[in-house]
């Protein structure tokens, strides 16, 4: 498994917990859902970003964006946790992020 998709399947594994605390049933996903999510949610964040839909107030220190590309790592994993009820174009990351891993790998941001 690439250095990558450790990245990414630990951003998903977080993510389940967070859904946990917040006291959400949710299955526990296979290890290629959880890439997928994974994958997914890089997507979702990368297409914010790239439509300045997150204020760059808010990117301009993240060590997780690097000339305007998501690097994910586990601040990039604390950041999305505690963005996952923001509400960006009228859908909660959450969302954003539910509707992209359904879509996945088809999914394009439609901003």
């Amino acid at each position: 498994m690439t250095s990558r998709a450790v990245v990414l399947v630990s951003i998903a594994a977080m993510l389940l917990l967070a859904g946990c605390e917040r006291g959400e049933q949710r299955p526990v996903p296979s290890p290629d859902d959880m890439q997928r999510r994974g994958e997914a949610l890089v997507a979702v964040v990368q297409c914010l970003v790239d439509s300045d839909v997150i204020p760059k107030s808010e990117l301009s220190t993240r060590s997780w964006l690097v000339d305007g590309r998501i690097q994910p790592d586990a601040a990039f994993t604390t950041w999305v946790a505690s963005h996952a009820d923001t509400v960006y174009r009228g859908k909660t990351l959450q969302v954003w992020e539910d509707e992209a891993t359904a879509g996945w790998p088809r999914w394009r941001c439609p901003l």
